[in-house]
C-alpha cells in the first residue's frame, strides 16, 4: 500500500475489522492489487452521485464480486453500493420527469402566446376607449 493510502486503509480496517478475515493471498503483488481495488471501490462510493454513472456502478459491482470471491467480507459495502444504485435510479427518474415537465411547460407557453397577444391588444383597446371616454366627458372650455 502506498504511503498516501495508509490512512485510508487504517480507517477501513478500524471500521470493518473482519473485512479480510478469510483473505489469504499467497502472492504479495496480488495482495497489493486487491487492496488497490478495494480502496478504489471505497473512494468511488464517496463521490457525489452526479459523478457516478451506470457504467461506474456496473464496474463497482464487478469489483465487489471479484473481491468477495477472493475472500473479503464486504456485505456492508454491497449494501452501500445497493443504496447508491437505488439513489442513482431515483435521480435519473427525477431528471427524466423534470425534463418531461419542462417540455410540457414550454409547449404550454407556446400555446398561450396567441392568448397573451390578444390580452395585450384588448388592454390597449380598453386604454384607448377610456381615453376617448375621458375626452368625451371633459368639459368644454
Amino acid at each position: 500500500v502506498l504511503p498516501s493510502q495508509e490512512d485510508s486503509v487504517k480507517r477501513l480496517f478500524e471500521r470493518h475489522q473482519d473485512i479480510a478475515s478469510k483473505f489469504r493471498p499467497k502472492n504479495p503483488f496480488m495482495k497489493t492489487a486487491y487492496m488497490n481495488i478495494l480502496l478504489s471501490l471505497t473512494q468511488t462510493l464517496c463521490q457525489s452521485l452526479q459523478y457516478i454513472s451506470k457504467d461506474d456502478l456496473a464496474e463497482q459491482y464487478a469489483a465487489l464480486s471479484y473481491l468477495k470471491e477472493a475472500g473479503f467480507e464486504l456485505d456492508w459495502l454491497e449494501k452501500k453500493l445497493d443504496e447508491i444504485k437505488e439513489k442513482k435510479e431515483k435521480e435519473e427518474a427525477c431528471l427524466a420527469r423534470l425534463k418531461e415537465m419542462e417540455s410540457q411547460l414550454q409547449e404550454t407557453d407556446e400555446q398561450l402566446q396567441p392568448l397573451k397577444h390578444k390580452y395585450k391588444d384588448l388592454e390597449a383597446q380598453i386604454d384607448k376607449v377610456k381615453a376617448d371616454l375621458l375626452a368625451a366627458r371633459a368639459p368644454e372650455s
